[in-house]
């Protein structure tokens, strides 16, 4: 009987919970990967240009690996481009490597320019991580992370 009540009683505060347990998990998911693709930018930024690609490679691949740890699919497309393509305000002489999802538009793409430039967008304008001055995004926001915050103080 006893068991039964506290059975019950965590029953009821489970589904009293906002969040069910799976929607929980998938927050958390997307919280990593965010955090991750963040930690990844900030790794990237003060390589040199050959260097910051391989960063991007190198981490994006891993977490296209802890994806397939937690059962998510993490579909990432690499393309040789121009600067002048996906509202990148560039020219068609600078290339570039784009690191994109599955949709064809870049909406979701970290992009690195063959002379440096490190830029990320999720859904909304660029952000730019270094300029190498061959882009010019418009609407851009540039990112100064703590690591270049502390640098300047």
């Amino acid at each position: 009987m006893f068991m039964n009540m506290k059975r019950a009683k965590i029953e009821q505060t489970l589904a009293a919970l906002p969040v069910a347990p799976v929607q929980y998990q998938r927050e958390h998911i997307k919280q990593e990967l965010r955090q991750r693709i963040q930690e990844t930018l900030w790794a990237a930024q003060d390589l040199s240009p050959e260097a910051c690609l391989q960063e991007i490679q190198d981490r994006l691949l891993a977490i296209q690996l802890y994806c397939k740890t937690v059962g998510k699919t993490f579909i990432m497309i690499e393309e040789e481009i121009t600067c002048n393509q996906f509202e990148l305000g560039g020219r068609s002489e600078h290339g570039a490597t784009l690191f994109r999802g599955p949709s064809e538009d870049a909406s979701v793409a970290i992009c690195v320019t063959h002379r440096g430039s490190l830029l990320h967008r999720n859904d909304s304008s660029w952000k730019i991580y270094k300029s190498a001055g061959d882009i010019n995004p418009p609407g851009a926001i540039e990112c100064l992370t703590n690591h270049l915050i502390s640098r300047l103080a």
